[in-house]
């Protein structure tokens, strides 16, 4: 997706925001590093860069090791993911008034849905030909073929949810046309044509003339055809 004039920019908020000290006039005294939970604002913006900084090695280094071609590597892979969310969790749960560790964890658990999509393709690919000439799939093999459909959905909610969150949450200079594109791309692998015609049109909404005209195409030919997949899950 692009847009003439964008106003968002990946960079906001890489911090969590401390709070102003200032000193109380005739009083003489230090204003306090700790929050009224008694935390250390300093130890929790380091905590979250720490978090963010591994979180983003690990991404790395699954991305230069991983090899597409083996189911293993795959697998490996997914739990190098999870590993990573959990450090963007937990710096969500220590900023989360800050944008960006919450986008991050976003694509990284759409990352992780999209390892375990591979791997229910890959088991479809073998139970397939077998359900479709009328045999039954070893027991084994059914199982994990639906748990990594489970598996796929769960990651992929969670990625939606977060990203639901931050559009509803910010105006339109902290969005990207992207984000509501990649909203439907999620509602559409759930089966959810409403939800990702609806999120299309948010776009056109939001956004409106600064889109290219490629785009707004693409968005109102998306936006007929999830209307008429409606029509016939209806009908």
């Amino acid at each position: 997706m692009t847009v003439q004039k964008s106003r968002w920019s990946r960079g906001i908020c890489n911090f969590v925001v401390l709070a102003l000290l200032a000193t109380l006039i005739g009083c003489g005294t230090t204003p306090s590093r700790y929050n009224s939970d008694g935390i250390d604002a300093v130890e929790v913006a380091q905590r979250i860069t720490k978090n963010r900084e591994q979180a983003a090695r690990i991404i790395r280094e699954v991305m230069d090791t991983v090899d597409t071609e083996k189911f293993e590597s795959i697998q490996v892979s997914i739990k190098r993911y999870e590993e990573a969310e959990v450090l963007l969790n937990e710096a969500v749960s220590l900023s989360s008034d800050s944008l960006q560790p919450r986008l991050e964890r976003c694509e990284i658990r759409k990352r992780i849905a999209d390892g375990y999509q591979y791997i229910y393709a890959i088991l479809d690919q073998e139970c397939t030909p077998l359900e479709e000439a009328g045999l039954k799939p070893d027991d084994d093999l059914l199982r994990r073929r639906t748990q990594a459909r489970a598996d796929a959905n769960r990651w992929l909610r969670l990625s939606l949810r977060d990203l639901e969150f931050h559009l509803r949450n910010t105006t339109a200079a902290y969005q990207h046309p992207n984000q509501y594109w990649e909203l439907q791309q999620i509602y559409v692998a759930l089966g959810n044509y409403s939800g990702a015609r609806a999120a299309l049109m948010q776009m056109m909404e939001v956004y409106g003339t600064k889109l290219s005209q490629r785009d707004r195409r693409a968005a109102e030919s998306r936006i007929r055809l999830y209307s008429q997949k409606m029509i016939d899950a209806d009908g």
